[in-house]
């Protein structure tokens, strides 16, 4: 089966309609006076049904990808691919500037009756984004080489950051009045996690690729439509459910991560044709 080579692409082709609908729940669902969500509002179920149509599609392309569970992970993910280093390199410094704006953030930003032990989570936040971002870069260059035990190690730091992200994202929104509009965010740093979980289960000889492909196919799609749905809606003029300057750089730090993600997912369904094509 060939579907799965559409993958990658239909994950970037679906966050156009996902930032439409979410910028669109922006602007209805929330009352531009407070912020506050709308009750009875039907753009938050509309969203909803968009992802988990987006979720079966990307299942039934990833599913010929089961296929390949006993396939090393060398010829699974190897490559030389110019445009794939330069992905991963990108979404590495993203993740490595992103960090350190963090690390600007919270040393400079005064949060009424915050504990002693958030800003050290935070701190150690945007510790850890810096170091996923190098080991991003250092994954890419041992991809196109060789890949060994010490090269999988560097996969274990963005997952660590992906757990990291998702817990600092929910600490910061989970008493917040206006979940709803971090809400899909949530959703997709879960996502984010368990396509770095499957990432770093491939490369430790525990590969379940078509579990990979779609994690990371729905968490690209999810990550971009909430980030550039609420940048949409901003320049829409809807103002009343402004996020804090921290919220913003964590939203366009799920896009620096999927954006590896994506560079992974091609690589891994091109590596699936070109196997096909050997057995027949």
């Amino acid at each position: 089966m060939k579907r799965s080579k559409f993958l990658p692409v239909f994950a970037v082709v679906l966050c156009v309609p996902g930032v439409v609908a979410r910028a669109l729940h922006f602007l209805n669902g929330f009352d531009s006076r407070n912020g506050l969500p709308v009750t009875g509002n039907a753009w938050v179920w509309y969203c909803a049904v968009f992802f988990l149509l987006c979720a079966a599609a990307y299942a039934a392309m990833a599913a010929p990808l089961r296929a390949e569970r006993k396939t090393p992970f060398e010829q699974l993910l190897g490559t030389q691919g110019v445009g794939f280093r330069m992905m991963a390199v990108i979404s590495g410094l993203l993740l490595v500037l992103g960090g350190v704006g963090y690390l600007y953030l919270t040393m400079t930003t005064v949060e009424e009756d915050a504990a002693g032990w958030a800003q050290a989570l935070e701190l150690a936040y945007a510790g850890i984004t810096v170091l996923a971002g190098l080991c991003s870069i250092g994954l890419a260059k041992a991809q196109g080489v060789e890949m060994t035990s010490h090269s999988a190690l560097l996969t274990l730091v963005p997952l660590l950051w992906s757990c990291l992200h998702l817990l600092v994202n929910y600490r910061m929104t989970c008493v917040d009045p206006k979940l709803p509009s971090f809400g899909f965010g949530l959703v997709g740093d879960i996502l984010l996690v368990l396509a770095f979980y499957h990432l770093a289960r491939l490369l430790y000889g525990k590969p379940r690729p078509a579990m990979l492909a779609f994690f990371g196919a729905i968490a690209v799609t999810m990550a971009v439509s909430d980030a550039a749905g609420y940048g949409l809606s901003w320049l829409m003029g809807v103002h009343g459910v402004a996020w804090p300057a921290k919220m913003v750089l964590r939203s366009g730090l799920s896009v620096a991560a999927a954006l590896l993600l994506l560079a992974e997912l091609s690589v891994l369904t091109a590596g699936h044709q070109e196997m096909e094509k050997e057995v027949a």
